[in-house]
Parts: C-alpha cells; sequence; structure tokens
C-alpha cells in the first residue's frame, strides 16, 4: 500500500512490487493475480482504514468541532514529514486514474460518499443541539468539511507551512459555528 501510495500506480513497477513484498514475479501472480488487482486491494485497505478511522474519531470526540480539530491537526502534523509529503492516497489515485479508471471512480464515490454520511450524521447532531450553523444543512456542511480535509491533505503534499495549513483549519471550524 505504501509504495503504491508514494509512488501512485503508473510510477510503480513489478520489480518494485517484488522487491518491496519480497515475492518473485511469479508468486506475486500468483498471490495477487496482477499488478492492478493488487493496486486496487491496497486502495481499497486504505479506504477502510481512513473511514474507520474518521468513525471513531467523530464517535469518541466530545464536539463536531473537537472531531474535526482533532482530524486537521493529525493532517498538520505531518507537515514537512514524509507522511505529509505523500498526501491522501485516494486523492493521489483520483487524480491519477480517474475517469479512465471505473474501478478507481467507483471506489472514490464509495469513499467520498462514506466520509461525507459520517460528517453528515454528525452534523445533523450537532445541528439538533444548536451547537454548528443553521444556515447549511448537515449535507452541505458535510461536502464543505469533506472538501476541506481532501484540500488539507493537498497543501500539506504541495509544501503548505505549518501556518497556512492551522489558518485553513480555523476559518473551516469557525465556518462550522
Amino acid at each position: 500500500m505504501r509504495l503504491f501510495w508514494r509512488k501512485g500506480y503508473a510510477a510503480t513497477s513489478v520489480e518494485d512490487l517484488t522487491e518491496t513484498l519480497g515475492l518473485s514475479r511469479s508468486s506475486l501472480y500468483d498471490t495477487f493475480g496482477d499488478k492492478r488487482k493488487l493496486f486496487l486491494e491496497a486502495l481499497k485497505l486504505y479506504s477502510e482504514r481512513v473511514i474507520s478511522h474518521a468513525e471513531q474519531t467523530l464517535n469518541e470526540a466530545t464536539s463536531v468541532i473537537t472531531a474535526v480539530q482533532t482530524l486537521f491537526d493529525e493532517f498538520i502534523a505531518g507537515v514537512g514529514s514524509e507522511a505529509g509529503a505523500m498526501g491522501c492516497f485516494m486523492v493521489n489515485s483520483i487524480t491519477e486514474l480517474v475517469p479512465y479508471d471505473p474501478d478507481v471512480t467507483a471506489m472514490a464515490a464509495a469513499y467520498t460518499n462514506a466520509l461525507e454520511r459520517l460528517l453528515t450524521e454528525t452534523l445533523t447532531r450537532a445541528a439538533a443541539q444548536g451547537v454548528v450553523t443553521q444556515e447549511q444543512t448537515p449535507d452541505q456542511l458535510a461536502a464543505y468539511v469533506f472538501n476541506m480535509i481532501q484540500g488539507m491533505r493537498v497543501i500539506i503534499k504541495s509544501g503548505a507551512t505549518r501556518e497556512q495549513a492551522q489558518a485553513v483549519a480555523a476559518i473551516t471550524l469557525r465556518s462550522l459555528q
């Protein structure tokens, strides 16, 4: 997963995979089928992990603002590191392969829908408690927050400073109140 995440699909060779996995070419094909199938499994695993982590963060936080701040803080911690420079594996895959690969397109849509659904559920509860703005619906706010999260990953990957990333997070959080 990390190899595809770091290099992308096209730039990852079968030789890269056999070296990273410690498998012969025939074992790689016997075990995973082919490079594309392995890539799709890696992207699926990444998606499941991100969705699970977001769900846990959103459900365990004391407030929606705290939950979103926690997510942003995790990304901001990656400023200047290899993890930050890698960005989001899903965003990387979208920009590389969508709309040319229908399987990646479908996975990206499912990923977006799952994360926006989790955000909508959280924001709906927050709206019922009167702790988020009523100017937009929870669905609209969820789409906005999701896009700001994805954008945060992109600006950090492209070299944003910690201060720039923190400013984006602060503006996003204020817009929810």
